[in-house]
């Protein structure tokens, strides 16, 4: 399944490298996986899930509030985005990967720290079980287990991409969170939005 998410990840970046691949002349973007419905519970203690984000174009990623290593990046780059496309039909979800630790209580502050505004940036945790039948079964990516470190910190392998999700609940896209892959992401929740998809 891995091989089959990078295959339809390059197809939707096969345009950029075209020459002369213009506005009008971009391929669709690939349709990968239907996202199988869940409901988590938000940084408010309130449940949240595909219900909730059905008609709305969407961004998600998988973080832990006690990352040592990837996730400050990931939610300050998840922040600029959320300022950046500030739509009323385009919605932010951040899923923790560490439920155990990251309660509603300590999303809710993880959230304020990134500044988000909360109608539109949804925070996620539940039980381990739900949690990784979100991960595994409704993103179909990996997630590991909790690595403890000689420092006392500890790592949870995950996914350091972005994922669009239209309207309908399909991922379209798997993003790279440096700059190019940044860029690419907001211009193509842009095109989703505009197509009405």
């Amino acid at each position: 399944m891995g091989s089959l998410l990078v295959a339809l990840c390059g197809a939707a970046l096969g345009c950029a490298s075209l020459a002369g691949c213009g506005e009008e002349s971009e391929a669709p973007l690939p349709e990968m996986v239907p996202i199988s419905d869940f409901t988590l519970t938000d940084q408010s203690g309130e449940d949240f899930g595909t219900a909730q984000l059905r008609g709305k174009v969407w961004i998600a990623d998988l973080i832990f509030t006690s990352c040592p290593s990837i996730c400050p990046v990931m939610s300050s780059q998840m922040a600029n985005l959320h300022r950046r496309l500030d739509e009323p039909d385009v919605r932010f979800v951040s899923i923790s990967v560490d439920p155990a630790v990251d309660t509603p209580e300590v999303l809710h502050a993880y959230a304020e720290r990134y500044g988000a505004d909360t109608s539109r940036w949804t925070f996620l945790t539940g039980t381990v079980e739900d949690v990784n039948r979100v991960v595994h079964l409704s993103f179909r990516l990996p997630m590991g287990e909790r690595m403890d470190r000689d420092d006392g910190t500890y790592d949870i392998l995950h996914t350091g991409r972005f994922l669009l999700i239209d309207r309908r609940g399909t991922m379209r896209g798997l993003y790279e969170t440096d700059r190019a892959g940044l860029e690419r992401l907001e211009h193509d929740a842009r095109r989703l939005l505009a197509e009405g998809a």
